[in-house]
């Protein structure tokens, strides 16, 4: 199979993605449009892939922590994302929740009898977002917990997707299935990307995952600055990795099985370094398996808004919408809006 190990970078803008709804629980797949000389072969991939999640069980699962907020949203997405499979479980972790979390969790297993909550007490401190190893091995705890559950309920399903709780911009339904239309992969992740201001662009598109993205043997982390232009253009082929994640992954039962997640560095790079050593090499991220986070606020955001908005009235245009404005609840102190990355 032909991959290529970069694809062309995608504009980090473009008017479709100013009106674009990120809010609802269905992604809205018209903001990126693949190029002409690949949109055949993309649409090939989906429909190939939608033919095989037909027939595939899937086990999702993931981490939440004081996500009350997107929760419901999440749960939408999640249940939208099930129905193009043949069968599917849902298994989360939560843990140390001081909002409504472990409520919405209750209530939703309690409708869905595919839903598998667990919810513990640990007392550990909220996780910082820098690239912290006390952080990593808290997180490789919480995601030895989801995976041991998902090998008890579901040994014999055929794949694992692993999704972030708290993204607010949700993820491509379309992009999951292009994956799937691709032969010969043990894991597949996202292009995980998140809106900040560039300039006087209020929707500049930068990669968010930047610690997860590895390209050498070595897995050696990529700088923040690096791997944060990595902004890939759907509609592309996959990217050999090393190790990725971006909001979404999706593993064989096979290679998931395998995996170990250690502390000695980012839960998913130890992972992945243990599926290549058991030979589970087959790692890839998908262009086109879009992952939305939200916002990343910067200083000087409103003030550049305010004076586009008058500038646009000027010139007859309308002003450009700042996607995800910045909702805060008491004690909040993260910086990316509507998504608190505190389990993720």
């Amino acid at each position: 199979m032909p991959y290529l190990s970069r694809p062309r970078p995608t504009p980090r803008w473009s008017p479709l993605l100013d009106a674009a709804d990120f809010g609802g629980p269905l992604f809205p797949e018209e903001a990126f449009p693949p190029p002409d000389d690949s949109a055949k072969a993309y649409a090939a991939a989906c429909r190939r892939g939608y033919a095989a999640m037909a027939k595939t069980r899937v086990a999702i699962t993931g981490l939440a922590r004081d996500v009350g907020r997107i929760l419901p949203l999440t749960i939408r997405r999640v249940e939208n994302l099930t129905r193009c499979f043949a069968d599917s479980r849902i298994v989360v972790f939560e843990n140390d929740s001081r909002d409504d979390t472990r409520l919405l969790l209750s209530r939703w297993a309690g409708a869905n009898p595919r839903v598998d909550a667990t919810c513990e007490q640990l007392d550990d401190p909220v996780n910082p977002t820098t690239r912290c190893l006390d952080r990593a091995g808290r997180m490789a705890l919480y995601r030895r917990r989801c995976q041991e559950r998902v090998l008890k309920l579901c040994p014999r399903f055929d794949a694992v997707i692993i999704v972030d709780f708290d993204v607010q911009g949700g993820f491509s339904i379309d992009g999951i299935a292009s994956s799937f239309g691709w032969p010969d992969w043990d894991f597949v992740g996202s292009n995980g990307l998140i809106c900040r201001r560039h300039g006087w662009t209020m929707n500049a598109l930068r990669q968010y995952d930047t610690w997860a993205m590895r390209f050498d043997a070595d897995l050696t982390p990529l700088s923040t600055a690096a791997a944060g232009g990595l902004v890939y253009e759907r509609g592309g082929p996959l990217v050999p990795v090393t190790s990725c994640f971006g909001g979404l992954g999706i593993y064989t039962m096979a290679a998931y099985a395998r995996g170990r997640y250690g502390g000695d560095d980012l839960e998913h790079a130890t992972f992945h370094r243990s599926l290549i050593t058991a030979g589970y090499d087959q790692l890839f991220l998908n262009p086109s398996q879009l992952v939305v986070y939200g916002r990343r606020h910067r200083f000087g955001d409103r003030v550049v808004s305010a004076l586009g908005a008058a500038w646009s009235r000027l010139a007859g245009g309308g002003p450009q919408p700042g996607l995800f404005p910045r909702i805060r609840a008491p004690g909040d102190s993260d910086r990316v809006s509507g998504s608190n990355r505190r389990a993720a």
